[in-house]
């Protein structure tokens, strides 16, 4: 039945309109190299990557990322669908014209020409058309949704006029091609027209209308000539316009991608070497980095996402890095710090990893903002109480500037084990400074050891030989004091034999586990939560059950974004906790992270102040927290709220429910 099934490719053309076509088709495909061209100039202007390509990883990143669209998710579902929708149907119409352009070269250089098909007949041909007809609803379906789109308000997708044109000329190429296949079977009187079913609509339509063979070949030469004159001014335009993410798109997703937290080190060699620290000129970024700003399409999911945006701070991860991206295209730009990217907007920064986390391209925003802070820093930029947090880290090893001796104030009366106690420890508790010299949080610390105690655990604490991780000093861009800090405690742990680590602070987790291995300081790190999960799943311990319907539990960003850790802390909570609209790795920040712990803001002027609302909203009596850093800033929001409700580690809660144990 599907025997001599076919069609004439170029068909109704003669062979000076295949000549013209060929022509423009070489323009347009020359006009697309040099735009990438311009572009790679540009990013070939930052220094070379440090990390090479993974090139298994990178195939697998272009299989799951880019093919599979797993990126695209959050909370714009149907944004996402269209935009597989629009990139699967023009993928597939894509390959679909290569085939054809291949049968046709094929039968030229054998000589057939349209008289005998190589391979685009028959049973082939059957599926090859069933299946353009269906990806080009895909296309045509997606392109109209984003023009839909835009006729409505949307406060973080960002307008530009060009856009229309693109959006149109999708919308336009897969209409246009719905008609001329219509034509086509109307000219060509074509057998089974029905297999290519939107097509045999638009026949019906045309024959309607009063269209046949008498009249049919003017008006099917002059629709082909507009739709490939479209089709060509669409793939010249691709390079100049925001669908230049198609290309910087793919390379960005295909590289092998940081882990959320991570950053790269700076080595005294490259300051003797250059006189710069962190990013003060565009040329001090990555050539990915500058990759990544044309990979940007300006949607704004970072945007939405932002704490630092939500409470009015002057930060846009988007506006940001669009600005980073003008720079970059400037012929005579200014200053990229002040004029470009201001100093507040950088230390609005709570290094959360929101946009990084749910850039559907590989952006990350936050990267950006940590490597202009290193230079604001090695400027003397910073001044005030973070500053002063700065110069106490360096000078006693703790941002509060305190005694190193002491660190054990908050285990009185505990007897707790140092290292010198118990050199056969399995077990190191990274206490922390918030611990330390905090007195609310010296609780959490005591919680810990006593639930470490009950499960008879070989641990020690450091006491006065630990010293801050670093973390905060690392991510306000104080780099050389990040390193003498780690330096030194990897230099205590090497002396005293460390393997293993728990902390309950998940800033000093992610810096132990991503920073220090940069140093050579390579531990097996867990987080309080894991570990004692661990201990009541062997019946050492009781999971914190009795307080069903009264908790909520807020995650922390460098616990469950960075570190993927949203389960552990859960399982020792009642199941049926009150959980936050946004929670596990879409939690809003309590506003600590990137060193803004020791920013003064005024209570109402913090960023998270949002959070403390959804807490509220949740009708809990207790919010359940498992950071020092979010327990400060959770308990000074509700206490500013008057609204009777407790904030307590999830060690404390623990530890509370032990003494009801017999």
């Amino acid at each position: 039945m599907t025997e001599g099934l076919s069609r004439e490719i170029f068909g109704n053309l003669d062979g000076g309109s295949r000549a013209v076509f060929y022509l423009l088709a070489f323009v347009s495909c020359a006009v697309f190299l040099w735009g990438i061209w311009r572009r790679v100039r540009l990013w070939r202007r930052g220094r070379p990557d440090n990390e090479s390509i993974n090139w298994r990883r990178a195939c697998h990143n272009i299989r799951t990322r880019v093919l599979a669209q797993r990126s695209l998710r959050g909370s714009r579902p149907r944004a996402s669908c269209a935009h597989r929708m629009l990139f699967w149907g023009f993928l597939a119409l894509l390959i679909g014209t290569i085939l054809v352009g291949i049968e046709h070269y094929g039968a030229a250089m054998a000589g057939k020409e349209a008289v005998s098909p190589l391979f685009h007949k028959g049973l082939y041909f059957v599926i090859y058309e069933i299946t353009m007809e269906i990806f080009g609803l895909l296309l045509v379906g997606g392109a109209a949704w984003f023009v839909g789109r835009r006729f409505r308000a949307d406060s973080s997708m960002e307008h530009r006029a060009a856009d229309w044109l693109v959006i149109f000329s999708l919308v336009v190429l897969g209409v246009t091609g719905y008609l001329i296949e219509g034509l086509r079977i109307i000219r060509e009187n074509t057998p089974l027209p029905g297999i290519s079913f939107v097509g045999y609509g638009c026949s019906k339509v045309f024959a309607f209308g009063g269209v046949d063979q008498s009249n049919v070949s003017s008006i099917h030469f002059g629709l082909w000539w507009f739709h490939s004159i479209v089709a060509f001014g669409f793939i010249a335009a691709l390079p100049f316009c925001r669908l230049a993410h198609a290309v910087a798109g793919v390379l960005s997703l295909a590289a092998s991608p940081r882990p959320l937290g991570h950053m790269e080190p700076v080595t005294m060699a490259e300051v003797e070497e250059t006189g710069e620290v962190g990013v003060g000129r565009l040329e001090q970024f990555e050539r990915r980095d500058l990759l990544r700003l044309d990979a940007c399409v300006s949607c704004g999911r970072c945007e939405d996402l932002c704490p630092a945006h939500e409470a009015g701070k002057p930060l846009s991860p988007r506006d940001l890095v669009q600005d980073l991206r003008g720079y970059m295209e400037a012929v005579s730009p200014g200053a990229l710090h002040g004029e470009t990217i201001g100093a507040e907007t950088l230390w609005a920064c709570t290094t959360c990893n929101s946009c990084a986390d749910i850039c559907p391209l590989g952006v990350r925003p936050v990267d950006y903002i940590t490597d202009l802070r290193r230079h604001l820093i090695s400027e003397g930029e910073l001044r005030g109480a973070p500053a002063m947090s700065l110069q106490k880290m360096q000078r006693a090893g703790n941002p509060w500037g305190l005694p190193a001796q002491d660190r054990l104030a908050w285990a009185d009366g505990l007897k707790v084990p140092t290292v010198q106690d118990n050199p056969g420890f399995d077990v190191l508790y990274w206490v922390g400074c918030s611990a330390a010299y905090d007195r609310r949080v010296m609780k959490v610390a005591r919680a810990v050891a006593q639930l470490l105690q009950r499960a008879q655990v070989s641990f020690a604490v450091l006491g006065p030989e630990e010293r801050c991780s670093g973390e905060s000093a690392r991510r306000m861009g104080d780099e050389f004091l990040f390193q003498e800090l780690a330096t030194a405690n990897i230099h205590t742990f090497g002396k005293y034999g460390v393997k293993k680590i728990i902390t309950h602070c998940p800033h000093c987790l992610n810096s132990l586990r991503q920073d220090y291995p940069q140093f050579d300081g390579h531990y097996e790190v867990m987080h309080h939560t894991q570990f004692l999960g661990e201990l009541v799943a062997a019946g050492k311990l009781k999971a914190a059950a009795g307080m069903n319907g009264t908790v909520t539990y807020h995650d922390p960003c460098y616990l469950a974004r960075v570190n993927d850790i949203a389960e552990a802390p859960r399982q020792l909570l009642p199941a049926s906790m009150n959980e936050m609209p946004r929670h596990g790795c879409h939690a809003g920040c309590c506003g600590a992270g990137g060193g803004r712990m020791w920013f003064d803001d005024p209570v109402q002027e913090r960023i998270g102040t949002n959070r403390i609302t959804e807490a509220l909203d949740t009708g809990a009596k207790t919010v359940a927290v498992s950071c020092p850093f979010c327990l400060t800033m959770m308990s000074d929001g509700l206490a500013a709220k008057d609204a009777g409700v407790q904030v307590c580690d999830i060690a404390e809660l623990m530890a509370e429910e032990q003494s009801n144990q017999p």
